[in-house]
């Protein structure tokens, strides 16, 4: 289930092109605001969703993100107790006209998307952001080895995608079985790697259309919860091509 609120500013706004640690100071004054805190950020390994910031398609970046006047926020969850309290601490938030996102935004509309379900074993999806993933036996000072794209080794990368995306399903859903998934390029679609500033850092990922195959269980999931990792901090929002 997905969510788009729309975010409105009176004047054009800038933000740092560090600006995802702001949605996520806004997501835990949503769940707090909905009485859910602790449930969402307490000691969790994975958190249950996945969001991502779209500015608009005449936005600029370059040393700061020039966010204009509007900016839509996608949160996704395949749980309907999140999307319930995210709903209903957005609508709050919104009745008592808080000023968000570096206290430069009012949430001016709160859209509940169509679902959209997977019963096939490939779909077409592409990136709305960046998707990210990282080695968990590479060094975390090698920058190129600790983040792992599709385009540096597909083999590699499949390997890391299937344990990641199977740690992360057993977590959220509580199931003990495990899925076979991978993503498969398509023929004259190139993936592209991304490089953004994240808490003080850089990240590494990529965007693009790609193909996932697996079974429908496993693609809704990542459809739902997002692809890779960083879910929870605007990374790994994927859009549905077909499937």
């Amino acid at each position: 289930m997905r969510i788009k609120v729309l975010l409105e500013s009176k004047n054009n706004s800038i933000l740092p092109k560090d600006y995802r640690r702001h949605f996520i100071s806004f997501l835990k004054k949503v769940f707090e605001k909905a009485g859910f805190l602790d449930e969402i950020f307490g000691e969790k390994k994975y958190r249950p969703y996945v969001f991502s910031v779209w500015f608009g398609e005449n936005f600029k970046i370059d040393e700061k993100v020039r966010a204009g006047n509007e900016i839509s926020f996608f949160f996704s969850s395949g749980d309907p107790l999140v999307v319930t309290n995210f709903y209903d601490g957005v609508l709050k938030l919104k009745n008592e006209r808080h000023k968000l996102i570096k206290e430069c935004f009012e949430i001016k509309e709160i859209r509940l998307l169509s679902y959209k379900k997977i019963t096939s074993n490939k779909a077409t999806f592409k990136t709305m952001g960046i998707c990210v993933l990282n080695n968990p036996q590479g060094s975390k000072k090698d920058f190129k080895a600790w983040y792992v794209t599709p385009n540096d080794d597909l083999e590699l990368f499949n390997e890391i995608f299937y344990q990641r995306t199977n740690d992360r399903f057993r977590y959220i859903t509580g199931k003990n079985v495990t899925h076979f998934i991978k993503l498969n390029l398509i023929e004259g679609r190139q993936l592209k790697e991304v490089i953004v500033k994240h808490y003080n850092g850089n990240v590494r990922g990529f965007s693009g259309i790609f193909e996932l195959e697996g079974s429908p269980e496993i693609l809704q999931f990542v459809y739902d919860y997002g692809f890779g990792v960083r879910t929870g901090q605007g990374f790994g929002l994927i859009e549905l091509v077909n499937g």
